[in-house]
């Protein structure tokens, strides 16, 4: 199955309003979803929760704070 976006991406969800980044992909009944793991402020990782998306209606993230900062995180289970 072709995926839209990659391991480690930031994604803004226009339906619930959030970034998030990218921990896996997967198939569900034919639709890409994306397991993602979502800033509880907005602006760090220090909290986060984890969501799965469709991927209809996804888009590249523009928060450029969490985006710059998600590298950081990689080592602490964010995208593991």
């Amino acid at each position: 199955m072709l995926r839209k976006f990659q391991h480690r991406a930031l994604l803004f969800n226009p339906v619930t309003m959030e970034d998030g980044a990218v921990r896996k992909a997967y198939d569900s009944n034919g639709v890409t979803m994306y397991e993602v793991a979502v800033s509880k402020n907005g602006e760090t990782w220090s909290a986060f929760y984890l969501s799965d998306w469709p991927e209809a209606g996804l888009q590249l993230s523009t928060n450029q704070h969490l985006q710059s900062t998600i590298l950081e995180m990689s080592d602490a289970n964010l995208l593991t």
